[in-house]
């Protein structure tokens, strides 16, 4: 499968470092597939820029001022090549090796959204705080309740995305309620939505970009505004 490997980044100089081994390990887990790497530079004021264009291999979109994270993977799904994107935080709270399982989950027949679920029965979380993992697992709950769906994470980013199918549930909403915007037009849209479980970390360095109570109204606003869709009958898991 040719597909795009998709970096939003906001003043995220500090892992910069890191980038070109994430990047290794990302083609070691998916050397079968045909990749390239595009970061999308989200107004960084820091040394975020530059440091990008100085990484081999790496193709470079940036926004001329801050947009938030749901316009960056936006942007990011709109100018990724070939037949599917996977979106990825190269802060490392995923392991770039749990790629390889939601790629492959993308591959089956008819699969259009694939999602990394830390709050599926068999995946997990070790150190991030509790702040953020309550917000996020009760945000995740009240989707799941709203859109009458059998999915047991809706705000994980890191996903895989077949282009032809979710380019038309785009714009999205610019900030952190992106992802679960995603997998509700994606239900509603009759699209086929996958998770594997997976266990997420504290991020490798820095710290994460979340206005904690902006972010809370955001998700309570789109709760409100969303259509409910009928039972999520498409909803599988590749355990593998």
């Amino acid at each position: 499968m040719k597909l795009t490997v998709v970096f939003p980044l906001y003043n995220e100089e500090v892992l910069l470092p890191g980038l070109p081994g994430v990047m290794e390990r990302i083609r070691a887990a998916l050397a079968e597939h045909e990749l390239s790497f595009l970061a999308v530079d989200d107004g960084s004021v820091d040394g975020t820029a530059a440091g990008l264009e100085r990484i081999d291999g790496l193709r470079v979109v940036a926004h001329g001022r801050n947009r938030g994270v749901g316009a960056a993977q936006e942007t990011g799904l709109l100018q990724a090549q070939g037949e599917a994107a996977v979106v990825y935080d190269p802060d490392e709270a995923y392991r770039p090796e749990e790629l390889a399982p939601l790629v492959r989950a993308l591959e089956d027949p008819g699969a259009d959204l694939v999602t990394l679920s830390p709050y599926h029965p068999e995946g997990g979380v070790e150190g991030v705080g509790p702040l953020r993992l309550w917000l996020s697992k009760t945000a995740s709950a009240l989707y799941r309740r709203r859109l009458h769906s059998r999915l047991h994470t809706f705000t994980c980013a890191v996903r895989a995305y077949r282009l032809e199918a979710v380019r038309p549930l785009l714009p999205l909403p610019a900030d952190f309620t992106a992802a679960a915007f995603l997998i509700a037009g994606a239900l509603r849209a009759g699209l086929r939505v996958i998770e594997v479980p997976a266990r997420l970390h504290a991020r490798r360095a820095g710290g994460s970009k979340m206005r904690v109570l902006r972010t809370i109204r955001a998700h309570l606003r789109l709760l409100r505004d969303l259509s409910v869709t009928g039972p999520d009958s498409n909803r599988e898991t590749d355990r593998s």
